[in-house]
């Protein structure tokens, strides 16, 4: 089980380590005041840059747009919801038609979908990438030090709508018995930072060393 000193300690190295961190107030700060798109557009440029730059020439901010519109009766009947409460078997349906909706628009994907569902609801929408949701080398994942603690059991998801409310039925087991490590931030945003910190960050690392150590083997 994850303890909440352990928990704690994610969400300040993810302050300290992520330069991208100061984002998502700013993309928070838009979407209160009014600029919806805006502020969905600013978070798939920062942190889902890779699938949004490829796309960006061709995303129909316009149909974006409407897009949301059309979703805003699914996200009004989820916002009280928070990942700590939320009866997922009850609201399952909503959150998989707002995955797929998303999901469907070039540069917003899997991966980004959940980024602006989050956005939408901070409460409940827990945020994942291709590293938290498995889809690693195996043997990475054996080498983490909180999977040889135990705090952590490697489960692969797939990128569908209802993989995605798998994911979230786990981070609701996983997490419920934590508190947010500051006011300033929710525990579905906590727990995320825990997931990039503990899972994304020692992924990559240990890829730039993989790929180091084929350069190297190529030049001798």
């Amino acid at each position: 089980m994850i303890s909440q000193s352990t928990f704690d300690k994610a969400a300040r190295e993810f302050d300290r380590r992520e330069g991208r961190a100061k984002f998502f107030p700013l993309a928070e700060h838009l979407i209160a005041t009014g600029f919806e798109v805006e502020a969905c557009i600013l978070l798939l440029a920062t942190w889902n840059s890779t699938r949004f730059r490829i796309a960006v020439t061709r995303f129909d901010v316009d149909e974006f747009r409407r897009t949301l519109a059309r979703l805003r009766r699914h996200f009004d009947a989820l916002k009280r919801q928070s990942i700590e409460s939320v009866d997922l078997s009850r609201y399952g349906a909503c959150i998989k038609t707002v995955f797929r909706a998303l999901s469907k628009i070039k540069g917003i994907e899997f991966t980004g979908a959940a980024k602006v569902m989050h956005l939408k609801n901070p409460k409940l929408f827990v945020m994942w990438d291709t590293y938290i949701r498995g889809g690693a080398t195996g043997r990475y994942y054996d080498q983490l030090e909180i999977v040889k603690s135990g705090e952590w059991i490697r489960v692969k998801y797939g990128t569908s709508a209802e993989e995605y409310l798998r994911f979230l039925e786990d981070m609701k087991a996983r997490f419920r018995h934590l508190s947010p490590p500051s006011v300033n931030k929710t525990l579905a945003k906590a727990i995320d930072e825990f997931n990039y910190v503990n899972i994304t960050l020692p992924i990559q690392a240990m890829e730039r060393l993989q790929r180091k150590a084929r350069r190297k083997a190529g030049e001798d």
